[in-house]
């Protein structure tokens, strides 16, 4: 008779301590992924948005809302012509009141050289047709804005001491500048095209045609400040508006007093930066187009 002492344990059919314990750990590390992936799936379950049946995600912002908010994507090459080599300056609307009593004052004057504005200071006169737009303060109602039509008028002022070294041609054009007056707060340019801040430049038509859009590489990126919201620019803009001042290959950007762009705009003929007309069949030149026809001033009187 056998002695149960010396009988193995595998006789019972149950299997030996080392191997009880391997398989006490499998079951362990299975458990232990099993309460991993548990929690994963809550913290993305918890995280997905929550859609009811039937709904659909939003679709993308189209080209026009992108164009709105400066978040263009850059042109492809084949979309690009050759480059225009630019320099450029800046301009906004500026904000005056009539001048003072006993003041020696102007009046904006119109094509038929007839005055369509109260008297200005020469300084605000002076600074007006050399910007090509001014809001002027009214006792009996909102500000006027008055846009430049052209230089054909007589000659109005001597603005040369406010005017720096700009060339002679500059100085007599804008001593004989004639203006507009719109309705719309923001001033307009040539073909009832609004001034859109940081997006419409006056140009010269011969070297850039109206309603022509380019692209600047190195405006994509920078900061500026728009509305009270900081924004970066797509490195978009139109040809929208022209000046006595504006000659070859000058550019003026229509901007604001907060944030001028002046390290890329200078005022400098020296600092050139490349800047490249988009073909109008491109669909970010076409939402920038329709972006500036959404609204336009109406000329009055």
């Amino acid at each position: 008779m056998m002695k149960l002492d010396r009988v193995p344990a595998s006789a019972f059919g149950r299997p030996g301590l080392p191997v009880l314990e391997a398989a006490i750990k499998s079951v362990t590390a299975k458990i232990a992924v099993c309460t991993a992936l548990s929690v994963a799936m809550a913290t993305l379950t918890a995280s997905a948005p929550v859609r009811t049946p039937g709904t659909q995600r939003p679709p993308p912002p189209s080209p026009a809302e992108l164009a709105r908010t400066f978040a263009l994507p850059a042109p492809p090459a084949d979309a690009l012509g050759q480059d225009l080599r630019l320099w450029g300056t800046h301009y906004h609307t500026e904000v005056v009141s009539p001048a003072a009593g006993g003041m020696e004052s102007i009046s904006l004057i119109g094509r038929d050289d007839s005055a369509i504005s109260a008297g200005l200071s020469v300084r605000d006169w002076c600074a007006a047709a050399l910007q090509g737009s001014v809001s002027v303060r009214r006792q009996d109602g909102p500000a006027r804005t008055y846009i430049y039509v052209d230089s054909n008028g007589p000659e109005q002022a001597d603005c040369d001491q406010y005017l720096g070294q700009l060339p002679d041609g500059v100085k007599l054009a804008t001593r004989r500048a004639r203006f507009k007056p719109l309705n719309h707060p923001m001033g307009c340019g040539t073909r009832r095209a609004p001034l859109m801040p940081f997006r419409t430049i006056a140009v010269d038509p011969a070297v850039i045609p109206m309603g022509q859009v380019i692209f600047v590489p190195q405006l994509r990126g920078l900061e500026f400040t728009l509305d009270g919201k900081a924004l970066y620019h797509d490195g978009y803009l139109i040809a929208g508006d022209h000046g006595g001042a504006v000659e070859g290959r000058h550019i003026d950007v229509f901007t604001n007093e907060d944030t001028p762009l002046e390290k890329l705009f200078s005022g400098s003929s020296t600092d050139m930066f490349d800047a490249y007309p988009v073909a109008s069949s491109n669909p970010m030149a076409t939402a920038l187009k329709d972006r500036q026809n959404e609204a336009c001033g109406v000329a009055v009187g």
